[in-house]
């Protein structure tokens, strides 16, 4: 079965030069270098971006990815939803039960997203594919105050929140989202905190990518972190 070729492959060592599931296997590797160095969690969640087009052969592929996803979500220990946003594409999106070592979550998904991938190529839309996308978290308090007056501004923005909820309910939002981005047509990773994106402060961004960069082959040309809009989870 597809699914326990990318475990057992997941064993195969690191280099620069990877395919489509060898580069999102190395991210169980780099997720844990995120950690040690900037207190950053992998936050068990996962998609893969797809561009719908319409015809029963593109249908019954994904019918194949949902079956899939079903006999395989109970063995290891995940969930699955699929979404369609406004811009035309398909999200499977991946979670993980809570299981006590992140490399263990973060390995799960990375075959389930690799064995999505596979069989989408597998039946010839390999071009459609837009991203495979690993959520991270980190605490508000790593921000500086001009950050958190930045990413207050951006909550309201995209929750429809006025200031005084937020901050009356700022236990329920003591995280800031960091999403891995894996870009399909370049084959390298690049991150995005959407956040703090409305000012162009890439700092934190360029710090996560030199942190990463020796781990996973990285975009390196700043131009192509496209911030993906509406990411739904």
């Amino acid at each position: 079965m597809r699914f326990f070729r990318k475990l057992l492959g997941s064993k195969k060592p690191v280099t620069m030069k990877m395919d489509d599931t060898e580069a999102i296997f190395a991210m169980a590797s780099a997720s844990m270098l995120l950690e040690e160095k900037m207190n950053i969690k992998f936050a068990n969640m996962c998609s893969l971006c797809i561009k719908i087009i319409h015809g029963s052969h593109f249908r019954n592929t994904i019918a194949d990815c949902e079956n899939f996803l079903k006999v395989s979500m109970d063995e290891f220990e995940f969930k699955y939803k699929i979404l369609k946003d406004k811009f035309g594409y398909l999200w499977f999106v991946i979670t993980a039960q809570d299981i006590t070592l992140k490399y263990n979550s973060i390995t799960n998904i990375a075959a389930a997203i690799s064995s999505l991938g596979d069989i989408i190529e597998e039946n010839g839309f390999a071009l459609q594919i837009l991203s495979v996308i690993f959520k991270f978290e980190f605490l508000e308090k790593d921000f500086s105050w001009a950050d958190r007056s930045t990413i207050l501004e951006e909550h309201v923005k995209i929750n429809q929140y006025d200031s005084k909820s937020y901050q009356q309910n700022s236990s329920n939002r003591s995280t800031i989202d960091l999403y891995i981005i894996y870009n399909y047509k370049t084959n390298k990773f690049y991150p995005l905190i959407p956040a703090l994106r409305k000012n162009k402060d890439m700092s934190k961004e360029m710090k996560i990518h030199s942190i990463l960069k020796n781990s996973i082959p990285t975009e390196n040309d700043f131009s192509k972190w496209f911030p993906i809009k509406d990411i739904p989870f």
